[in-house]
């Protein structure tokens, strides 16, 4: 495994992780957004779902373009 698929899984956890305290935990958040309650846990843990699965696509597209 190269280093950019390693810093891109890196990337691609950390974020997942910011989504889901950022839905999740509204202190955590922008002051102009912290007004907005709390995200459920199923919305938060879908969030970072979705962020991951972004970054695992790309993760799979940079792997396929590294072979060509």
């Amino acid at each position: 495994m190269d280093l950019a698929r390693v810093l891109i899984a890196i990337v691609g956890m950390g974020a997942s992780v910011a989504t889901y305290c950022l839905m999740r935990f509204p202190h955590m958040r922008r002051e102009q957004f912290r007004h907005y309650g709390a995200c459920s846990v199923a919305w938060s843990c879908a969030g970072a779902l979705a962020v991951l699965c972004i970054c695992l696509l790309l993760l799979i597209a940079q792997s396929v373009w590294q072979r060509s």
